[in-house]
């Protein structure tokens, strides 16, 4: 133990004969990972790929189907996957169906996804429809999840 021991203090020893103590070899490794890819930034943005979702719904003159329409966008990359999630919706017209994958999608490709969203309105009234949307982006430095919250006021009847 105790020749491991003088091994250590004897590189202790030599890092310091050159000027290499712990507090600048802590601050590189800090800033390296702060200004690796992906890292968040002090402004609150984020490098690489990001989401943009829009969602719209038709407005209805009474009880029926609430028809939605979902926009997926990719910032910065080539959308890879995606789909959208209901978080929340009124009690007035629960969801059809509560996610819609690529597969359901009316469009699909590099540059974004339409996902087609129905609501069974079974009375009148106003509310939110919020969705989660959920995608693989890829740009140079690879692919990354992402996900953005987009939302719509749903009208069924006379507001």
């Amino acid at each position: 133990m105790r020749r491991r021991e003088g091994d250590r203090r004897q590189g202790e020893r030599a890092a310091e004969a050159r000027g290499l103590t712990w507090a600048p070899r802590f601050i590189f490794l800090v800033a390296a990972v702060a200004l690796a890819p992906g890292a968040a930034r002090a402004d609150g943005g984020t490098r690489g790929p990001a989401l943009v979702t829009e969602v719209t719904c038709d407005p209805l003159p009474g009880p029926g189907k609430v028809q939605c329409l979902v926009r997926v966008r990719p910032l910065g990359g080539t959308l890879r996957w995606s789909d959208a999630i209901v978080v929340s919706a009124p009690s007035f017209a629960p969801p059809l169906r509560t996610r819609v994958a690529v597969g359901d999608a009316k469009r699909s490709d590099g540059e974004g996804a339409d996902f087609s969203l129905a609501l069974a309105a079974t009375g009148d009234g106003v509310g939110e429809l919020k969705v989660l949307a959920r995608a693989t982006v890829c740009d140079d430095g690879g692919c990354r999840p992402v996900q953005a919250e987009g939302a719509a006021r749903v009208v069924v009847g006379t507001p």
